[in-house]
């Protein structure tokens, strides 16, 4: 199965070809680059590889969520390559695949994921390993105030990630007895990740027509007034 990854929702600008399980990746910290990089990064994989996008499966895409921008440069995409490829697609929580490329790097079965939202918020979900070695989700995901985030099972031995984690270190050692060496500060959402968690899916008959990729942004509201950004300025003063 010839699968073409595509994540932008963070910071990271990841994508990623799996042809019948040989893996082909890009991955760059690129903020706000996306738009200009995503594109080139793909048509090099694809040139490398010798494949026309006809020649493709599906599409695997990060859903979110992150950056708004981010979140709707990839689902875009996704959307113009499967229509043009007339194949199917798959969408990955950007949650999960932190976790499963924790599991990947670390080893770490037990995963609370914290991603900075902004606006003084976090995206925040827990993960823990099936028996497939896939990364599966115990709660669902939310944007909260990181100090409203849940207590944790203490009968696990969770690890945390994401930028949210590392932002909030202060507030996850006082208040959630969370120690800074179990903080994974390089886990960030990646191709090989979702190759791997949209594969299953994918092999399983999982793939939807490009018209439902969606974007999962867990929020409305999407910026703070003049007002509201001087308040929370305040606050943080306080």
């Amino acid at each position: 199965m010839n699968l073409l990854a595509i994540e932008t929702s963070t910071d990271a600008c990841s994508v990623g070809l799996s042809l019948d399980g040989q893996l082909l990746l890009d991955h760059r910290m690129a903020p706000q680059q996306h738009g200009a990089l995503v594109l080139p990064m793909i048509d090099a994989l694809m040139s490398e590889a010798g494949l026309a996008p006809t020649q493709l499966d599906g599409v695997v895409f990060g859903r979110g969520p992150g950056s708004f921008t981010g979140v709707r440069i990839g689902v875009a995409l996704t959307q113009g390559i499967a229509l043009g490829a007339d194949v199917g697609v798959v969408g990955i929580s950007t949650l999960q695949s932190v976790a499963q490329g924790c599991f990947r790097q670390h080893g770490d079965t037990e995963l609370a994921v914290c991603l900075d939202a902004r606006m003084s918020e976090v995206y925040f979900s827990a993960f823990v390993l099936d028996e497939a070695n896939l990364m599966q989700a115990v709660m669902d995901e939310q944007v909260i105030p990181p100090a409203d985030m849940p207590h944790l099972p203490v009968d696990r031995n969770w690890q945390w990630a994401g930028s949210g984690a590392e932002c909030y270190g202060e507030l996850l050692a006082s208040d959630f007895a969370v120690d800074a060496s179990r903080i994974r500060a390089d886990c960030w959402p990646m191709a090989e990740d979702l190759l791997t968690l949209g594969g299953a899916i994918a092999r399983a008959g999982g793939l939807v027509s490009p018209e439902q990729a969606m974007p999962v942004y867990l929020r409305d509201k999407v910026a703070q007034t003049t007002v509201e950004r001087a308040e929370q300025a305040a606050l943080r003063k306080a």
